[in-house]
């Protein structure tokens, strides 16, 4: 048999529009990828150079919009030639953005503001302000502070475009008690909320007297996540442990916070908890 002939790209984006790949997931990240490395790789193909810029910090890019400046400095790269969107005021190095997710109104729901049908910039700063930006003008929509007793600088998505979760910094101590080999029980926090209007549904304390010695967790589709130096990967269900585990909410001191608490895992047996043990996850990081 020859060689198989190379799909038609113009038959391919048709396809593509009429969503022939739509059912399964993956395909379409697959088919787009599949068509680009077709333009790029055809010999024909003649590329010019029509925007430059640089950026001392890292650029992100997501749908179409390019951030530089930790996000600040917002470039659309739909058009031919790439355009600003906004560029917010400058601000000290304790206030920069430390990382930041696109979230995208839900499709038939009313929501309380006109703003909130527009695409915005979920962001997290270095002093722990969470904070709603407007992907289009860079107004800042909604603003929360998080807490003074740990560092968050990271965000990910739960549920996408539905629910976030802010990690925060592995808690590694003072210097003269790492030096002394003593271990802080709290590796870190997760705090999870529900998007638009910003609502807290908890802040998770990652414990080592209660999960063991543990190296990281995250959250992910309402499973918790707690990963060992050994490569042994332990899965929560996180549903269970906020319908299970009793919480306080001190809203005396900060109107957020709220601490599940978690050593009642230890008393919680496996019929009410999810947790499987795995040895064969891959764990990249980085």
């Amino acid at each position: 048999m020859g060689p198989t002939p190379k799909a038609n790209v113009c038959r391919r984006l048709s396809l593509r529009a009429l969503g022939f790949f739509a059912r399964d997931a993956g395909v379409v990240q697959r088919t787009n990828l599949g068509i680009l490395r077709e333009l790029v790789c055809q010999e024909s193909t003649k590329f010019k150079n029509v925007w430059t810029t640089h950026s001392k910090s890292p650029i992100a890019y997501e749908r179409g919009r390019i951030y530089f400046d930790n996000y600040r400095c917002c470039i659309s790269s739909i058009a031919s030639e790439p355009r600003k969107l906004y560029e917010m005021t400058k601000c000290s190095k304790s206030e920069k953005i430390e990382d930041a997710l696109l979230w995208e109104c839900p499709v038939g729901e009313i929501l309380p503001d006109p703003s909130d049908y527009k695409s915005s910039l979920i962001a997290l700063t270095a002093h722990n302000w969470l904070l709603r930006i407007s992907a289009t003008t860079g107004e800042i929509l909604e603003k929360i502070y998080l807490a003074s007793y740990c560092k968050f600088r990271y965000l990910s998505w739960d549920t996408p475009q539905e629910v976030i979760v802010v990690k925060s910094a592995q808690n590694k101590g003072p210097a003269l008690a790492q030096q002394a080999g003593i271990q802080q029980p709290v590796l870190l926090y997760l705090a999870v909320f529900q998007v638009l209007p910003f609502s807290l549904v908890g802040i998770l304390e990652i414990n080592k007297k209660i999960f063991g010695n543990i190296t990281d967790a995250t959250l992910s589709h309402g499973i918790l996540i707690v990963m060992y130096s050994s490569g042994l990967v332990r899965l929560y269900s996180f549903q269970v442990i906020i319908e299970q585990i009793p919480y306080h909410c001190s809203l005396k001191f900060h109107p957020w916070r709220m601490h599940f608490r978690s050593e009642a895992i230890l008393g919680t047996t496996s019929s009410h908890l999810i947790r499987r043990n795995r040895k064969e996850f891959s764990i990249f990081v980085p």
